[in-house]
């Protein structure tokens, strides 16, 4: 019977990080949104939100893809895997990295081709709040006003 090899023990992610700094900055980095999932995991498995932090590096960091389509493409996902709570999330925090109303539509349709009408029925609540918002936030950003012109002499 071989002997079991003594593997080096490396230190846990929780021993370097706390659940609190883990949400705080992945919320941060999703455009000052913690999803309600999110907090609820911090509260009840803290070694839990800091692994989750670990993994959304992908999703938060600009690769091959950039974040926002990597979000356009989760929000398909959760729709097709039909999880009516996360849909709000991925859509606000895509609309947070700069997606608009057409890609967040248009990811919809991919995910009605792949999971079916139910897919778009699963999102219609939390897409309407996140379509709301969006409207919302144009008619309160400030409008830029554009210098004057310099008269010539």
């Amino acid at each position: 019977m071989a002997e079991a090899k003594a593997c080096k023990r490396s230190k846990n992610l929780k021993d370097e990080l706390s659940a609190e700094d883990a949400v705080e900055e992945m919320g941060c980095r999703m455009g000052g949104y913690v999803p309600h999932a999110l907090a609820h995991i911090r509260e009840h498995n803290p070694e839990l939100a800091v692994v989750i932090k670990e993994l959304d590096r992908v999703m938060v960091e600009d690769g091959a893809l950039d974040r926002k389509t990597k979000r356009l493409i989760a929000l398909a996902c959760v729709a097709v895997r039909m999880c009516e709570d996360c849909v709000y999330p991925q859509a606000r925090v895509a609309a947070n990295y700069g997606a608009t109303k057409q890609e967040i539509v248009e990811a919809m349709h991919v995910a009605v081709v792949v999971g079916g009408v139910p897919s778009w029925s699963v999102a219609k609540k939390g897409l309407s709040q996140v379509f709301a918002e969006m409207e919302g936030e144009k008619t309160t950003k400030p409008v830029a006003k554009k210098p004057a012109a310099k008269k010539k002499k």
